[in-house]
């Protein structure tokens, strides 16, 4: 902000010093002058200096009692208001409880500047995230955050030339904030199906946290923020750091990267929920599935394991029975529903006998053979209407990040309609 004043005072000047050059070389030629009142204005508008360097120096209007006496009166007031701003200023200093109240205030009014000497939109970002560019969303989300802000001083302690001021923080509720976002994240990085969109860039983090501000009211939480000072010439010099920075934003910095902030139940349901959402050939793909039932049959194999992971995905559907810890590890029992295979390959094996006990069997060669089974093994996919439940222990880990679970043989299997009990049963019964 300093920066900015100090380069527009020079900028005003400049111009009034250089207006009243080109109004005198137009005296000099009798063109068209500058109107007075723009000189006026521009010396108004902090160009003053410029103005009265410029009278004195190229010898103009200096007959003109309005510019001799004007002039300077404007200079003389600007000089005493720009004086009492520094005194206000610097009397905010005096005390480390007033410097603290001073740029409370500015963020309370929602003053980017004094925001972001507290808060970088780095920290505001979870660790999952690749730092990059916040972009424009990050603006909105500020002001969006920080609406409802409002503070209470609670106490100053001063030691020499250290001082302590604690301050009551209130804001929306932090906690619920994290953990809708967190939620979102999740359901967007389940690396599930190679198409799914994860999120993964600050830009993309903040379009996300934006939209759950929009969506949502947070209602208030209090926070205890906790300001280090220390007296310097200038007067009281807050020292920011990390710890005053996650308090100004009531702990939301501690929220969004709790790695246990989500319950492992919750992660598991996001995962299994996006299992849930896969079409059939979603499934073919996850599963690498490529003539299932080994029929070595080109005309047929393609439709029966399309057949199969189009039942897989309607017939798909899950119960968390109970998530255990055990050690640092969590052993979650899930009853896991999908197609009964076992009644499948029972009605393929009718099939089977009653083409067995055909003429047409002892006539076909191999291919007519081959492509026979292969019929029935579909037409029995086709008549399916069954579903079968197997429970299985599915474990969970906490990286230090979030939870993390291990999908299994004994999952997949319970994917695939419990196909090694219906395969043991199928060859079983001869």
């Amino acid at each position: 902000m300093n920066i900015i004043l100090i380069c527009y005072v020079i900028i005003s000047n400049l111009i009034g010093f250089l207006l009243m050059g080109i109004d005198k070389l137009k005296a000099k030629r009798r063109r068209y002058r500058i109107p007075e009142k723009t000189l006026f204005m521009t010396a108004l508008l902090g160009g003053s200096i410029g103005i009265l360097v410029g009278m004195y120096l190229f010898r103009h209007k200096t007959r003109h009692r309005s510019f001799v006496l004007g002039i300077p009166l404007i200079l003389v007031v600007q000089l005493i208001l720009g004086g009492s701003a520094l005194s206000l200023n610097r009397r905010h200093m005096e005390s480390p409880a007033q410097a603290v109240r001073y740029e409370l205030e500015r963020i309370r009014k929602l003053d980017e500047n004094a925001i972001q000497s507290f808060i970088s939109y780095k920290s505001l970002t979870s660790a999952q995230i690749i730092p990059g560019e916040a972009g424009p969303e990050a603006a909105q989300v500020i002001q969006l955050f920080f609406k409802n802000f409002k503070y209470k001083i609670l106490e100053e302690t001063i030691t020499d030339d250290q001082a302590e001021v604690r301050a009551s923080i209130t804001n929306l509720n932090t906690a619920a904030l994290a953990r809708d976002l967190r939620m979102k994240i999740l359901r967007q990085s389940v690396s599930i199906y190679p198409d799914s969109a994860a999120l993964t860039t600050t830009g993309d983090y903040y379009r996300l946290l934006l939209d759950t501000l929009e969506q949502n009211d947070y209602g208030k939480s209090e926070t205890t923020a906790c300001f280090h000072l220390k007296k310097e010439e200038s007067g009281w010099t807050i020292l920011a750091d990390d710890q005053l920075e996650d308090e100004l934003v009531s702990r939301f910095i501690t929220h969004i990267n709790d790695p246990y902030l989500l319950s492992p139940r919750t992660v598991l349901e996001a995962y299994l929920d996006a299992f849930g959402a896969l079409s059939g050939a979603q499934w073919k793909d996850f599963l690498s599935i490529s003539d299932v039932f080994a029929t070595y049959n080109a005309e047929y194999s393609p439709l029966i394991d399309e057949e199969y992971t189009d039942q897989i995905a309607d017939c798909f559907a899950y119960e968390i029975l109970q998530c255990r810890k055990d050690g640092s590890t969590v052993l979650a029992d899930v009853r896991v529903t999908s197609l009964d295979l076992s009644s499948v390959l029972g009605i393929y094996r009718s099939s089977l006998l009653s083409y067995a006990d055909t003429l047409q069997s002892v006539k076909d060669d191999k291919t007519e053979a081959s492509n026979e089974m292969s019929r029935l093994l579909l037409e029995a996919l086709r008549q399916n209407n069954k579903t079968a439940s197997t429970d299985v222990t599915l474990t969970m880990t906490n990286d230090g990040s979030t939870w993390n679970v291990t999908f299994g043989e004994e999952f997949t299997n319970a994917l695939m309609g419990n196909a090694s009990d219906a395969i043991d049963l199928f060859a079983s019964a001869g």
